[in-house]
């Protein structure tokens, strides 16, 4: 029965171990990757100087003001030991940029793609213990539930703030999602996530676009899973999929702002919405596949739906 046993351990190990993929970026940098649930992310924050299509990232020693021409990478404190643990920190304009930061098949996800993996490993007060990496060498501090278990390795990368500098080494993991909050091109700010030596919450914060944070990527795959009835989820979206107008149900009382979100997490619509019944006009949109975020005060959630 032991020799049963042991083989058994033995082939789980060989098959995670086959599973296991690296991938490049246009700098010639080789990332682990790890799947979570359905998605596939980075093990590792992004480390490249250039978009993958051979376009340079400066870099600089100055203040960056907030306008479209700041996107920027640095090396944490102008260091490039760094980069081989901590990955570079980049403005939000990278992000946001018509050109892609990350590798051919990758992108940097956006804010309901964060939710998703937050939500699989178990919700945004305890994610925070599977996410990061054990012990104290890239953690000021830790405690007896960091295990690492998901295999995201989150590292305390640090934030670059303008014009106060490089703040946070081991004590913070800051991440950009490719989400901007709300439509204030004039002063654009994007929505982030954060890791924290001394707790293993998760936080969601926004930042100024000019300011430097970590990339880790994930894999372009996106499933569906839609149905023409109203969604079983956490609140009621239908028909779907819908051709002019969809209604949307909710238990949430008072009012919450509506979100509708592209494949790539580029916000489309926007609205504060009061009541538990309201019909959406989609008729602007593009035939293709959308999604719909509703924040209230206590209460978001996140469900994918059709144009057509």
């Amino acid at each position: 029965m032991k020799k049963n046993i042991l083989l058994i351990v033995m082939c789980s190990f060989l098959s995670l171990e086959n599973s296991a993929q690296t991938i490049l970026d246009i700098d010639g940098n080789i990332y682990n990757t790890v799947e979570i649930g359905t998605q596939t992310w980075m093990q590792e924050n992004l480390k490249t100087t250039r978009f993958n299509d051979g376009v340079e990232i400066s870099t600089t020693t100055l203040p960056t003001n907030n306008n479209t021409s700041a996107i920027y990478q640095w090396a944490y404190n102008y260091d490039s030991i760094n980069v081989d643990i901590y990955g570079r920190l980049y403005t939000w304009y990278v992000v946001n940029s018509d050109k892609n930061v990350c590798p051919v098949g990758w992108h940097v996800p956006s804010y309901f793609e964060w939710e998703i993996l937050i939500d699989f490993l178990g919700g945004d007060s305890i994610a925070g213990a599977v996410m990061k990496d054990t012990g104290t060498i890239h953690w000021a501090e830790t405690n007896s539930a960091v295990d690492n278990s998901s295999g995201f390795t989150g590292l305390g990368s640090g934030f670059r703030g303008n014009p106060s500098g490089f703040i946070h080494l081991d004590a913070r993991g800051h991440f950009w999602s490719s989400t901007m909050l709300g439509t204030n091109d004039s002063f654009p700010r994007g929505h982030s996530f954060r890791l924290s030596a001394e707790n293993n919450s998760v936080q969601t914060g926004v930042a100024v676009a000019n300011c430097g944070m970590a990339i880790r990527c994930i894999k372009d795959d996106i499933t569906s899973g839609l149905n023409n009835s109203p969604s079983k989820k956490q609140f009621q979206l239908f028909p779907n999929p819908a051709k002019e107008r969809i209604t949307i149900s909710t238990q949430q009382k008072g009012s919450y702002d509506l979100f509708i979100y592209d494949m790539l997490g580029n916000t489309l619509y926007m609205q504060n919405v009061v009541g538990n019944i309201n019909e959406v006009d989609i008729e602007f949109l593009p035939k293709g596949s959308y999604f719909i975020q509703i924040i209230a005060k206590d209460y978001k959630a996140t469900e994918k739906f059709i144009k057509q």
